[in-house]
């Protein structure tokens, strides 16, 4: 078994019944940890489960989610491979199949772990759960993250961000590693969250180009871009 998915399972078996937070141990019914591919090249970050995902378990995968999926869908890169998925005539069908085309690339998870109810994570909840964060973005190790909002960004980077201002930009992420105990830097893409983008209600506007929603899938293209500019880069220097 690989160091990624040893350390996956463990931080798994160690936050699955977590107790830190006596609010989020209320409100939850289970702790969403995550899902997709324990090597993957993406790691997207969202900022809590919502009650869709408190009942299912899996991240993303309430009305927001279903609006990340399909922008993935229109910006993945292998045609080939995301046709299946769109031939579906069923809806709940389609949402799987682009969910396991996309998990094979891509790690997902929140900032913290629990349903809030009807709030937003405190400071301190969010505090309690960065080494959890942490040590599955070392244990992923991702070429690059995704943070989606203003919550997921200022939680990874470690201080406030204006969303509106600074989506689309990359950040370096410092994250310690639990193993030597010294910093790995990670870049992180900002995007608009999707429930953001619901509550805009652009998603006509993607047809003709403009909106907020259009912008978010020029994001993810760009952080798939970077992707094949890194592995040109790696191939290059494996070269000699």
């Amino acid at each position: 078994m690989s160091y990624g998915r040893r350390a996956v399972r463990l931080l798994y078996d160690e936050y699955r019944d977590c107790q830190k937070c006596p609010r989020l141990c209320e409100s939850r019914t289970q702790t969403v940890f995550g899902s997709g591919s324990v090597s993957a090249d993406i790691m997207i970050i969202g900022e809590f489960p919502g009650t869709d995902e408190d009942k299912t378990g899996v991240p993303f995968t309430g009305a927001s989610g279903k609006l990340l999926l399909q922008m993935l869908d229109m910006v993945w890169e292998n045609e080939e491979e995301m046709a299946p998925a769109r031939e579906m005539a069923d809806n709940d069908e389609y949402f799987q199949q682009v969910r396991d085309i996309v998990e094979r690339k891509i790690f997902f998870t929140n900032v913290v772990l629990c349903h809030p109810g009807e709030r937003s994570p405190a400071p301190a909840e969010i505090k309690s759960c960065k080494e959890r964060l942490q040590g599955t973005i070392y244990a992923v190790d991702p070429k690059i993250i995704i943070a989606t909002g203003k919550t997921a960004a200022s939680a990874v980077l470690g201080k406030n961000m204006a969303i509106m201002n600074r989506r689309g930009d990359i950040f370096d992420v410092r994250v310690t590693s639990p193993v030597t105990g010294r910093t790995v830097r990670y870049p992180m893409l900002a995007i608009l969250h999707p429930s953001f983008l619901l509550r805009r209600g652009d998603q006509s506007l993607v047809s003709k180009k403009s909106g907020d929603t259009y912008k978010t899938m020029g994001d993810l293209r760009y952080a798939f871009s970077l992707l094949r500019e890194y592995d040109r880069i790696q191939g290059a220097s494996n070269a000699y």
